[in-house]
């Protein structure tokens, strides 16, 4: 077919492969949050990950709940020996099912995954919170913790966020929706502390999170400035965990992603040594979080390097991957897999396909078996690239008008843009030399 009788790709897209958009993210970089099912990390595959799901559920929810863990470590090393920039492997949305899951029955769930019985689950409830460092505004812990607390109120799972659910379970509890005399029962939890706090926690933020409308306190804490949240962020993360604690729940997971921008080399040394610092002084010696919070923290070899020295004179537990490390350390390993890499795509294309469009035979469509395993060899075997990469073959696929994406269109795609991998020969492999690895 002539370019002049080609159809346009997104024509092409919708009404030959019965699609309704381009199914990958185009850079494969999650947006927790966002509103876009292929780019928020919302089609993320459990099976994926099963064994490290299971470690993550083991090492660091078992051991929060049951064994004192304060800092777990949740890794990506790369693919080879040395290679500082080992992102792109899922940690991300890792964090986020894990931290869905949790909240949607605080953590029986979870436990009862494990191996424990019904009774046992229900002993210790316990939720999860999500943040993480950036390079535009989050570049404290204080600013880190203050994240926490907004995905509290404005991350929706199941139909209402994990702020409404707590208030629910402190109503039923008391027996009451007076928002005076919830607010009184968390105040009372600030009173009983005996060791080193922060001081009294936000009046405001109390109220607001006692209120049976959840929008309540998302809207107070929108009208916070950045400048408040980076120095006082701790303070309202406390008062959400003495309002937690209202509600009866022991334990906090807080999953910390991107500490790589807390390291970045643009951030002054000093100032990195000092937030290092403030994770000793808040996680370790200061209540509530000293006794509620567990913090689990998204590594790879070039954070380790620049805040290792730091996080070593502030005397907090080791990250190395050793052997005496290995109950709170998670090593997110890279795809293993044609099949694995498949088990990735599959919720993409079928969130995609048209309603009414059914291939339960052929759940891989427009792609064909050797074409995944091509894309599979080509994508260094993180998800990341994996994502992208069938992002930009199936957009080009589309503008030639293909029936089916095939190893073939795979390869010279990628042949165009990529480097060809070779052996020590210098020998380019063929399809059945990949299929063999």
């Amino acid at each position: 077919m002539s370019n002049a009788h080609l159809r346009p790709g997104p024509v092409w897209i919708k009404a030959e492969w019965k699609l309704r958009t381009n199914p990958f993210p185009s850079t494969g970089i999650v947006r927790l949050g966002g509103r876009d099912a292929k780019e928020n990390g919302l089609l993320y595959s459990p099976e994926v990950h099963a064994e490290e799901l299971r470690e993550v559920v083991e090492k660091f929810v078992l051991r929060m709940s049951y064994s004192g863990l304060k800092f777990g470590y949740l890794w990506s090393e790369g693919l080879t020996a040395g290679e500082s920039d080992a992102r792109g492997f899922g940690k991300s949305v890792l964090m986020q099912h894990v931290a869905r899951e949790i909240n949607s029955d605080f953590g029986e769930g979870v436990y009862r995954s494990a191996g424990l019985d019904a009774e046992d689950a229900a002993e210790v409830p316990i939720c999860c919170v999500v943040t993480g460092f950036d390079t535009a505004q989050v570049r404290t812990l204080g600013a880190a913790l203050f994240g926490a607390v907004e995905y509290a109120v404005n991350t929706v799972t199941d139909g209402s966020c994990l702020a409404a659910r707590l208030q629910k379970r402190l109503v039923e509890k008391t027996g009451t929706e007076d928002v005076r005399q919830l607010a009184s029962l968390v105040a009372k939890g600030h009173s009983a502390l005996r060791g080193r706090t922060l001081g009294r926690p936000d009046d405001k933020l109390v109220d607001a999170l006692c209120d049976s409308d959840p929008s309540v306190a998302a809207d107070y804490l929108s009208q916070i400035t950045p400048t408040t949240r980076a120095r006082a962020g701790s303070v309202y993360m406390a008062t959400f965990l003495l309002f937690a604690a209202a509600a009866g729940i022991d334990h906090v997971l807080v999953f910390c992603d991107q500490l790589e921008d807390l390291a970045s080399t643009t951030t002054a040394k000093a100032k990195r040594d000092l937030e290092v610092e403030r994770f000793r002084d808040l996680i370790v010696e200061t209540l509530p979080m000293a006794d509620m919070v567990t913090m689990i923290l998204a590594m790879h070899p070039r954070t380790a390097v620049t805040i290792g020295q730091a996080w070593d004179l502030a005397d907090l537990p080791s990250f190395a991957l050793t052997e005496s490390n290995d109950g709170c350390t998670v090593r997110l390993r890279p795809l293993r897999d044609a099949g694995q890499a498949a088990q990735l795509l599959k919720p993409y294309l079928r969130e995609a396909t048209k309603e009414g469009v059914s291939r339960p035979e052929d759940e891989l469509f427009p792609f064909t078996q050797d074409a995944i395993m091509c894309l599979f060899v080509r994508s260094n075997r993180r998800p990341r690239d994996l994502l992208r990469k069938a992002h930009a073959i199936l957009e080009a696929s589309a503008t030639r008008n293909l029936s089916r994406i095939t190893a073939d269109d795979v390869m010279r795609f990628l042949d165009a843009t990529v480097p060809v991998p070779r052996d020590s020969f210098g020998r380019t492999p063929s399809v059945i030399d990949w299929s063999q690895e």
